[in-house]
């Protein structure tokens, strides 16, 4: 005589409050331990996620005035900064390529990462977001990096396994420089 088979309830995702999972609550821990290869030197630079805003009313016109500024922290991992290359122009050379930023602290959001105002309202004709990775010259003075920027290629996507987003981004010209 074979078992009765009972009938299992599963979870059903719409009456689940996803920001009170098991999952969830562990991002904290998770970026503790990221942030333990930063201490120990093995993440020596800053990504931020910078919105402009230029003075002439749309992008590229005047001047451009950085209008919001968001470290991203735990520093999150560059993936394959050998895929840039730097190809001979007219004017010099000019590096391009795209990487890959995981282990993205979980506690961003999607807005924030896109770079939108707080109340997810999208941006306006005339602002700018861009990503800037600080990378620290090696001859150990303070505040002499190099910055690079970059644009989000893809929307950023939320891998709730690892408790961290991806972010793939392009690099963009023109870059701020050195120092300031």
């Amino acid at each position: 005589m074979p078992f009765p088979v009972r009938p299992r309830r599963f979870t059903d995702l719409s009456g689940l409050d996803l920001s009170r999972t098991l999952a969830r609550r562990l991002v904290p821990v998770a970026d503790m331990l990221r942030d333990l290869r930063t201490k120990f030197g093995m993440r020596p630079y800053e990504v931020h996620v910078i919105r402009s805003a230029w003075t002439g009313g749309e992008r590229g016109v005047g001047v451009e005035q950085v209008t919001s500024d968001v470290v991203i922290l735990p520093t999150p991992r560059i993936v394959d900064l050998t895929s840039l290359t730097e190809i001979v122009q007219p004017v010099g050379l000019d590096e391009v390529g795209q990487v890959t930023l995981d282990e993205v602290s979980g506690r961003f959001t999607e807005d924030q990462l896109l770079g939108r105002h707080d109340d997810g309202s999208p941006l306006r004709p005339d602002e700018t977001v861009f990503y800037e990775v600080l990378f620290p010259l090696p001859d150990g003075r303070a505040g002499n990096v190099e910055r690079r920027r970059f644009y989000p290629t893809s929307a950023p996507h939320y891998a709730a396994g690892k408790f961290e987003w991806v972010v793939r981004l392009e690099r963009q010209r023109p870059d701020a420089g050195r120092g300031f």
